[in-house]
């Protein structure tokens, strides 16, 4: 197959070691950037944030000193108890207040309700004005005596004075509440409001943040912007619920979004429960980690392109003189010995081609000089057997004694004729090498039906053939010539009963073990070890028969040798004694299939 050549094999190989790596060190690399700078970014957002946060506390902290100025006043707590008709003391209470205003360019106006008198006072840049009211214009929620609070961020309005063309232009601001107590006490004599611009707090919150990149917020406690790059969402409720959540129950610290970073601080301020919100999108912050990323893949892809080129131009080099010699070495195989090997690369290949040619002189020489002469021999061995006699002659000749003796009424005649007949059939079938184990147990079965006749109740066959394995391919005429064996040189003419057992079955997964076994003469020891021993020699070399040799180990030579050739080169034939007397022979080799 393509897929499992080596030129494939070498190409996916090294196209897996360079790809994966690739993609790896890409894909590490690409989650440590953006790891780092996420990280160092919130580092020194945190830091920045923190910085920004400082600056608020200090800018309220100093609005909140300029409420307490009106404490400096020695008389004004006194004014505050004294009849508004007085006017000196009502020109007391604008020069108080107009001082405070005067502390902070920030502040916007002054609001300011009496609760003895009932008077509220309104102080901005033009005339001051003041009306009485039972009540304040407004007061922040769970206000109580001796508390500073900080209103949302809203539209500037004249405190419910009638509007004049002298007041300033509508703008957002924040409205600084303070309650005027009479200290010691805790009794409440005004409400002070300071509306404060938000010059102060833009200067302070810009530098936080790059507008065309990064978003800000500073948020109340409430949740309501009071700082946005986008002016509309100045006095709304932030619309990120999940940061919200976030921030809830936390002084500090960054949420990883779905969209973007965000940095957040809050104000430790007992009026102003403010937070600092910086949110960096995720394509600004990564912008730089993703442009390193897309350099590193170009890079990679280059990479990659001159690896494939190379892999190409290399596994090519390897395996064209490789396919080359794949192809001589089929021309081996159809026949043609003579064949020129062309391969004269300098390397191991080249080795392995001229390894080749010089063993293929070798094979070519063996084949001419030995096989070729030993084929011959053996060749002209068989024509003088097949001359020594004519079956067919046999055969016939045997048919007409049989059908006389059916004549003559003599049937047992005829039944041994038959048997007698099915072995010269059997041995005349000469184009086959390799029979089924059924057809040469029924060889055996006839064989031994002879042997009955000549020794009748002074013989007993025992078979034991697992009927599984009638079907398994073995050699022809491996089982008679053992069988013979016994009636030549192992059963003992003046003992009893002479017992012949023959076995069949599965030694194993794909491996046939057949065993006979007698209770005739057993072998002397040396005997038995001579012939191992020639057994032995007989695998080793597959030569041929020795002259001189006993012609019980001829037949189990020539037994195990065609089990080699035609069956399996690891095939065994063994010879053993048994207890109290007796022979056993057995032939165990894988199974071919077929």
């Amino acid at each position: 197959m393509k897929t499992r050549s080596i030129r494939s094999r070498l190409i996916q190989f090294m196209l897996a070691a360079t790809t994966i790596p690739l993609l790896l060190s890409l894909m590490i690399t690409h989650m440590y950037t953006r790891e780092s700078v996420r990280d160092q970014t919130v580092e020194e957002n945190v830091r920045l944030i923190y910085q920004g946060k400082t600056n608020l506390i200090n800018y309220l902290d100093n609005v909140n000193r300029s409420s307490l100025s009106v404490y400096s006043d020695p008389h004004f707590l006194s004014n505050l108890m004294l009849s508004p008709d007085n006017y000196r003391v009502v020109a007391e209470l604008y020069t108080t207040l107009q001082s405070v205003m005067n502390t902070n360019p920030d502040i916007f106006q002054i609001y300011m309700h009496n609760h003895l008198t009932g008077q509220s006072t309104q102080i901005t840049s033009s005339v001051p004005r003041r009306e009485f009211r039972t009540e304040p214009y407004e007061k922040p929620e769970h206000f109580s005596q001796g508390q500073v609070a900080l209103g949302p961020v809203h539209p500037s309005h004249s405190y419910g004075f009638p509007p004049r063309p002298a007041d300033l232009s509508e703008q957002h601001v924040i409205t600084f509440y303070r309650a005027i107590t009479n200290v010691p006490s805790d009794k409440q004599l005004a409400l002070l409001a300071i509306d404060l611009k938000l010059d102060t707090i833009i200067t302070i919150c810009e530098p936080l943040f790059a507008p065309e990149e990064e978003l800000f917020y500073l948020l109340d406690e409430t949740g309501k912007v009071l700082y946005s790059v986008n002016e509309e969402d100045i006095g709304r409720e932030f619309g990120d619920k999940k940061l919200l959540r976030e921030i809830t129950g936390n002084l500090n610290g960054y949420y990883d979004g779905e969209q973007a970073v965000s940095i957040y601080d809050k104000l430790e301020l007992p009026f102003a429960g403010w937070t600092l919100v910086k949110q960096i999108p995720h394509q600004s912050l990564y912008k730089q980690s993703t442009k390193l990323t897309s350099i590193q893949a170009v890079i990679a892809f280059v990479t990659l392109l001159i690896v494939i080129f190379g892999t190409l131009w290399i596994s090519i080099r390897i395996t064209r003189p490789i396919q080359q010699l794949a192809s001589y070495m089929n021309e081996v195989q159809s026949g043609k010995l003579n064949v020129e090997v062309d391969v004269n690369s300098p390397d191991e290949i080249g080795t392995l081609a001229r390894r080749f040619r010089q063993m293929m002189d070798t094979i070519n020489n063996l084949i001419l000089r030995e096989y070729r002469l030993e084929l011959a021999n053996k060749t002209n061995q068989l024509k003088a057997l097949q001359a020594q006699i004519d079956p067919h002659f046999l055969y016939n000749a045997l048919q007409s004694i049989g059908t006389l003796a059916l004549q003559h009424k003599v049937p047992r005649i005829y039944a041994l004729l038959s048997s007698l007949a099915g072995l010269m059939r059997y041995n005349m079938r000469n184009g086959e090498y390799m029979v089924t184990l059924k057809d040469e147990i029924g060889h055996l079965e006839k064989y031994m039906d002879l042997q009955q006749e000549r020794f009748g109740d002074r013989l007993e066959v025992v078979w034991n053939i697992d009927p599984d394995v009638l079907s398994v391919p073995v050699p022809k005429m491996i089982l008679q010539p053992v069988a013979e064996n016994y009636f030549k040189h192992g059963k003992d003419s003046a003992s009893g009963l002479a017992s012949l057992s023959i076995s069949a079955g599965m030694a194993g997964p794909g491996r046939l073990k057949v065993q006979l076994s007698n209770n005739g003469s057993s072998v002397d020891p040396k005997e038995l070890e001579r012939i191992q021993d020639i057994l032995d020699d007989a695998r080793a070399s597959r030569g041929e028969v020795s002259e001189g040799e006993p012609l019980s180990s001829i037949g189990l030579q020539n037994v195990l040798l065609r089990l080699i050739l035609y069956s399996d080169p690891t095939a065994e034939l063994s010879i053993r004694n048994l207890e109290p007397q007796g022979v056993a022979v057995t032939l165990e080799f894988n199974v071919r299939g077929g």
